[in-house]
């Protein structure tokens, strides 16, 4: 899948929606001559005519990828509760990633002198939609594979030794004092730290698990963009360069979801329902979608710090998204730079993630003694930076080759380092729903900063004044983000958890019981 992201959805599509524009528009401000290639035009304004309004090509992309994650986070609100069972959730990884990946290889078959070329709008929308909604079944993955490590398994069991060791010694001494007491005191102290060294060494093995899967990612991503520069090289800076470079990153995207389909299959008693007579139909499971993310939201006194990461990361990964479109749209409408270059800066920028995503874990674990939360509030500072250097000194074309190499690194672990924290504070059992609300989260605020951005740009007709925006996002997620308590919020969690199986263990007792009444009326 991260083919897709890095290949398609953060390079060539933005590159292929403006250049769908761009040759279908015309010159401003009179609008009646044909817009140039983009190399040829710096210092002109092109805009296409949609829906009876001449619009910047930059921003005809914005807007396109604005819609598509506008349409991302309703899909993704009503798949919540249909991701909770993981053999639902196995099969809509694979439905979407198949219509994903088949939508994005039909990009061939559009060129951009075609009177259809507007297809290509509900294609992106479609492609992106399901690209989003198959990164949510797959995270929910995550949680289960920090916990079932071999390290945390053994600490998992001393935890529960601990417990068992703590009930019998209140049990032995029935609350008195002198070497009871001591017992009981003994006894609690070492549940406590068997509590803080398992749920250390399963954020530890979250966070490595995540920084291997991002690092991975990226190797799959930049071996892509490396064997697509020799056919855009020799084809040249045409559409069908770009729909021939999309498609082979479908066909990327298709290959991969099948050992990923296989090995990601649930056990067959790995069912929420199996306990239960009263499995929800499909439109049940949709609309529950709906009601759980109502019930969510008024868990925010509950769970206070899970939400007050969600608040930060409201405007981290509408910063972070809108910040990456942002740039390779400037790369190619303000500094004037070929297909080939482009691929360049998107090959350097997971790259550069590769490295950040092992070289942050490893000071953190060996130099930095600080908390996933800490390293993400650095990553937040530094990232601050980017837009900081792209509104006062970018002006030359090696410029930003030097941006995409720091932005890289920061943005590698950035991902990783938050997908490490929020798993850490959510309800294990509904880790399905809850990282549906971290997309939904995501996918909500990234819809507003693009089209803010081509809103400014349609404007102003310069996107260079969209790195205000996105700086002023980064500066402003500072202080919440600090406002976390990663300890309170695992306790609460936990507690949320507990509260949930103890409801679920009522709800069976109930149900049996009255199956062996009507069994008795009988």
């Amino acid at each position: 899948m991260q083919v897709f992201v890095i290949v398609t959805a953060t390079l060539f599509l933005p590159v292929l929606l403006e250049t769908y524009a761009r040759d279908n528009g015309k010159l401003a401000p009179d609008y009646t001559v044909s817009c140039p290639a983009s190399e040829e035009a710096a210092h002109f304004r092109c805009a296409v005519k949609v829906a009876g309004h001449f619009v910047d090509t930059a921003s005809f992309s914005l807007f396109t990828y604005s819609a598509s994650v506008f349409v991302q986070a309703l899909t993704v609100i009503s798949m919540g509760g249909l991701a909770d069972d993981p053999h639902t959730r196995h099969r809509l990884l694979t439905t979407f990633a198949t219509i994903g990946s088949l939508l994005t290889i039909s990009f061939i078959l559009l060129p951009s002198d075609s009177v259809l070329w507007p297809l290509c709008i509900p294609i992106a929308l479609v492609a992106n939609v399901t690209f989003g909604a198959s990164i949510v079944c797959l995270n929910a993955h995550l949680p289960d594979l920090g916990r079932t490590t071999p390290e945390v398994l053994l600490l998992h069991d001393a935890l529960h030794t601990a417990r068992s060791h703590l009930k019998a010694t209140r049990a032995s001494t029935g609350g008195r004092d002198g070497t009871g007491g001591d017992s009981l005191l003994s006894a609690s102290q070492a549940l406590v730290r068997a509590t803080d060294d398992y749920n250390h060494a399963k954020g530890l093995a979250t966070s490595r698990i995540s920084s291997r899967a991002v690092a991975m990612g990226y190797a799959a991503g930049i071996s892509g963009l490396v064997l697509l520069l020799v056919p855009i090289k020799l084809m040249g800076p045409s559409t069908w360069s770009l729909r021939c470079a999309i498609a082979g990153s479908g066909v990327c995207w298709g290959l991969g979801t099948i050992p990923a389909s296989i090995w990601l299959r649930p056990p067959p008693h790995a069912d929420v329902f199996a306990q239960s007579s009263h499995k929800p139909s499909f439109g049940a499971s949709l609309a529950e979608g709906w009601r759980g993310l109502v019930r969510m939201l008024r868990e925010w006194r509950r769970l206070p710090s899970t939400f007050t990461f969600l608040a930060a990361w409201f405007l981290l990964s509408d910063a972070f998204s809108t910040l990456t479109s942002t740039a390779i749209l400037f790369a190619k409408t303000t500094l004037s730079l070929p297909t080939s270059s482009l691929i360049l800066i998107a090959a350097l920028t997971p790259s550069a993630g590769i490295g950040g995503a092992i070289l942050f874990p490893k000071l953190q674990h060996s130099t930095l003694p600080w908390s996933s939360l800490q390293m993400l509030l650095l990553l937040v500072v530094m990232a601050s930076l980017v837009p900081l250097w792209g509104l006062a000194a970018l002006r030359e074309p090696w410029q930003i080759y030097l941006l995409a190499v720091v932005f890289g690194a920061i943005y590698g672990s950035f991902q990783a380092y938050a997908r490490t924290c929020f798993a850490e504070l959510v309800p294990s059992s509904q880790s399905a729903r809850w990282f549906g609300l971290y997309s939904i989260t995501d996918k909500s605020s990234s819809f507003l900063g693009p089209l803010l951005v081509a809103v400014v740009t349609n404007f102003t007709g310069q996107i260079r004044h969209g790195f205000w925006l996105i700086l002023f996002m980064l500066l402003l997620a500072l202080p919440i983000l600090s406002q976390v308590d990663m300890h309170q919020g695992r306790a609460d969690a936990e507690a949320y958890e507990r509260e949930l199986l103890l409801e679920s263990s009522r709800a069976t007792d109930w149900d049996d019981g009255g199956e062996e009444s009507s069994e008795r009326e009988e």
